[in-house]
């Protein structure tokens, strides 16, 4: 029986049951206190999935299109789930924030995930654009009164506009030498913030950065239904469950646009983008600035969320934990992206006795990715436009790659 056969009520209990495996899975490592069983949980599912998409792969174009299908009723039991996790785990608020942090790093690996899977540019240097955001929020709160709901915008746009400054030396060098660059905007930013002690604090920081507030409401207090007490990170949960809603379906729209298009024709060669007719300078300006956006908006609900920021809260270290992310999930895979933003943050806090270690944790998984997976562990499906042409019966069909597509977009 062809899958478009199955009754629709099949087709939803089958994304009701594997969301709700997955959901159970996150929970079970939550839960579950032994580290050595945790790694081991976690090697056979990965190394499982790998190996089935590897045998089976219609099986996984098929379970991929099931949920292009039905995916509005797939997003309705996965925004259940999430708002179901607080109440969860309201006696332990520690995993809350985890989940919070989880968020934080979902929006910026989207974001990065523009200039790296998009577009194809290297930035090693995205703490920045965080520690940007983190800052412009803090200070505006702290010292000028203003409103959260005003400074997270502005964090975004400043952000923003020192991606467009990072891709001006973009428009001149590549590869290796582009990876250099943003290294050292990177130290650069964050050398700035240490020395600029009568703005930013230098080393000690900036302290008691207020908590955002709806009305008389504040976010930093525990969040009373009347029949069930949230912890405060709760607050920050449903925040970041919003942004990172909002920014995902941003970079959905942006992505099978034209812009997105133009971005991939740049990421896969550069000289045949520009003999189609595609702007370089513009494209990859935009890419970086789009990019930085989203990192200036979860460092300002950083800042606020914690109350305390400092240059050591943004290191290089940082920049490559996103990478790692991007690089574990898929690049240019948003669903993948998702899923290397929640394992590298969940995961690690199950071995935080082995804190010394993370930075080899994160190279080792750069390494065994590009070794034997680079493609991620949800790869990024080719994307290609079909467009009916009359024919000599009239019923003729051609289906044309993105390149095509855009080509033909380009000519009109």
């Amino acid at each position: 029986m062809e899958v478009s056969e199955v009754p629709k009520w099949r087709e939803w209990l089958i994304i009701g049951l594997i969301m709700l495996l997955l959901y159970g899975f996150i929970l079970g490592v939550i839960w579950v206190e032994d580290p050595l069983i945790v790694l081991a949980l976690l090697g056979l599912v990965i190394g499982g999935v790998v190996w089935w998409i590897r045998q089976y792969s219609d099986s996984y174009a098929r379970l991929f299109a099931l949920f292009q299908r039905h995916r509005r009723v797939a997003l309705g039991i996965l925004t259940v789930l999430l708002v179901a996790f607080p109440f969860l785990q309201r006696e332990n608020p520690y995993w809350i924030q985890v989940a919070v942090m989880s968020g934080l790093f979902v929006i910026m690996a989207l974001g990065l995930n523009v200039m790296v899977g998009n577009a194809g540019l290297v930035c090693l240097g995205y703490a920045a654009f965080y520690a940007i955001g983190a800052y412009t929020s803090g200070l505006l709160t702290l010292k000028h009164d203003v409103s959260f709901w005003l400074a997270l915008p502005l964090a975004g746009l400043l952000a923003m506009a020192f991606g467009f400054l990072l891709g001006l030396p973009a428009l001149r060098v590549r590869g290796h030498y582009l990876a250099l660059v943003t290294i050292a905007f990177g130290l650069v930013v964050q050398q700035l913030l240490i020395n600029l002690e009568g703005l930013t604090g230098g080393t000690n920081g900036v302290i008691n950065i207020p908590s955002p507030q709806i009305g008389s409401f504040s976010l930093g207090r525990p969040l009373d239904l009347g029949f069930i007490t949230l912890p405060f990170q709760a607050n920050f949960y449903f925040l970041v469950l919003i942004l990172a809603g909002l920014t995902l379906f941003m970079v959905y729209r942006v992505s099978p646009s034209l812009v997105g298009l133009s971005w991939n024709a740049i990421r896969e060669d550069q000289l045949a983008a520009q003999c189609y007719g595609i702007d370089l300078t513009k494209n990859k300006l935009w890419a970086f600035a789009f990019g930085a956006f989203f990192g200036g908006i979860a460092g300002a609900v950083y800042a606020n969320m914690v109350g305390f920021i400092s240059p050591e809260n943004f290191t290089y270290t940082h920049s490559i934990l996103v990478l790692s992310m991007i690089l574990l999930g898929g690049i240019d895979s948003i669903p993948g992206v998702i899923l290397g933003a929640i394992l590298l943050t969940v995961i690690p806090e199950k071995f935080r006795a082995f804190e010394d270690w993370r930075m080899m944790f994160y190279g080792f998984i750069i390494v065994l990715m590009l070794l034997f997976k680079p493609d991620g562990l949800l790869p990024a499906r080719t994307r290609k436009y079909t467009s009916a042409t009359p024919a000599g019966d009239g019923s003729a069909k051609v289906t044309s790659t993105g390149a095509g597509y855009l080509a033909g977009q380009l000519d009109n």
